[in-house]
């Protein structure tokens, strides 16, 4: 317990009270419904002609810095995908916004696929994190070469922006699909079976006494049920599951999604997927997507609940013993496998926001004074 409030401390001093000056309102004040988020901006990221689609270049996440926010995301069809690359082919860009998204730079690319190595296919669905100790920029992803089994790669840059190429980590793939879920799930009392796998969508939480904290989702298939896990790296190739904090458990199970208001499917809520996490005025709040059937996309309209649910903590705790109160916090308009993806939760300059990719467009959205409706209906951004 003392570890947990060393951490809580240490990581609140960083992440509770806004870098760049005191906020309004808090995710303390949405959870009271005395907050509500209000939409600022969308947009979507065409890959290069020849090619018009967009609707892939997603897995968005924020970093922010005073004055400017940093977007990193997927992109596809940027270039003739080869021959041995049988599924995902991806790289990631970088590009920057000064006005809260309304408009964004052009991407420049962070990591793409190399031949010959863990990410000679694809790069998706990571998270971007600055070290101001070190002046050192890392990006945690999910990559895949032609074996086709997800791995976790890592990538870092020196210097105050992330515009650029990273460089690879030299022992990439960082995790191997399996290799952390296997080993949090065989502590005692864990909640998961060490079936869990694909180790996917990290994200780096914080850094505190020169650990990284790094959740990701995992997947069950024998027993399809998915989960939340979180580990600590202090350089992402050698990783803890225990200690300093760490629950020594999932962080999301189907426990947590069972009883939410959702007429969910024969076998209920499988668990969560994507989660994001911010801290505010001393408790961790943790907004994470939970489907019912698989954790995979079922686009059939009708077919798939896909919702997200908000829980909150005093620290980072195991499955099942963090806060619940109005869950889903978030619905789709449309009854369907990952109509809401990629969404986040992340400050800027004296604010907290909300991004999540609905309708076909990444839709920003701004926590202001007020109450709002619940659930929040995720659906076409209000201006088009």
């Amino acid at each position: 317990m003392v570890a947990v409030v060393a951490l809580l401390a240490i990581a609140c001093f960083l992440l509770c009270d806004d870098a760049h000056g005191q906020e309004a309102v808090d995710l303390g004040d949405f959870w009271n419904n005395d907050a509500h988020f209000q939409y600022v901006s969308k947009a979507r990221f065409p890959s290069p002609p020849p090619s018009t689609q967009y609707a892939m270049n997603v897995g968005f996440q924020f970093v922010t810095r005073p004055g400017i926010w940093y977007l990193f995301h997927s992109e596809y069809a940027f270039t003739t995908q080869p021959s041995y690359c049988k599924a995902d082919y991806a790289r990631i860009l970088v590009r920057n916004s000064t006005d809260e998204g309304r408009t964004w730079s052009a991407g420049t690319v962070v990591a793409t696929p190399i031949p010959n190595t863990a990410q000679e296919c694809a790069i998706v669905d990571g998270a971007g994190f600055y070290d101001d100790e070190t002046n050192t920029w890392h990006y945690i992803a999910q990559c895949l070469n032609r074996t086709d089994h997800w791995m976790l790669c890592h990538y870092t840059r020196q210097g105050e922006t992330p515009t650029g190429m990273f460089t690879p980590n030299p022992y990439n793939p960082v995790v191997y699909g399996g290799q952390l879920w296997s080993r949090i799930c065989a502590l005692p009392h864990a909640h998961c079976d060490e079936n869990m796998y694909d180790e996917g969508t990290p994200e780096i939480f914080t850094k505190v006494e020169g650990n990284f904290y790094v959740t990701f989702h995992g997947w069950d298939a024998k027993a399809g049920k998915s989960a939340r896990g979180i580990a600590m790296t202090p350089n992402f190739v050698d990783w803890s599951v225990t200690g300093a904090g760490l629950p020594g458990d999932a962080i999301f199970t189907s426990k947590d999604c069972e009883h939410w208001n959702v007429t969910w499917a024969k076998g209920g809520c499988v668990g969560g997927g994507e989660g994001t996490m911010l801290a505010a005025s001393d408790i961790f709040y943790h907004l994470i997507e939970a489907p019912d059937i698989t954790l995979g996309c079922l686009t059939k309209p009708g077919l798939q609940n896909w919702v997200l649910g908000m829980l909150r903590a005093p620290g980072i705790e195991a499955t099942g013993m963090w806060q619940q109160s109005f869950n889903p916090i978030v619905v789709p308009a449309v009854k369907q496998g990952c109509y809401i993806q990629y969404h986040r939760l992340f400050k800027g300059d004296n604010a907290t926001y909300l991004e999540y990719w609905a309708a076909d467009w990444m839709q920003v959205f701004k926590l202001v004074p007020g109450p709002g409706p619940r659930p929040i209906v995720a659906g076409p951004p209000p201006d088009i």
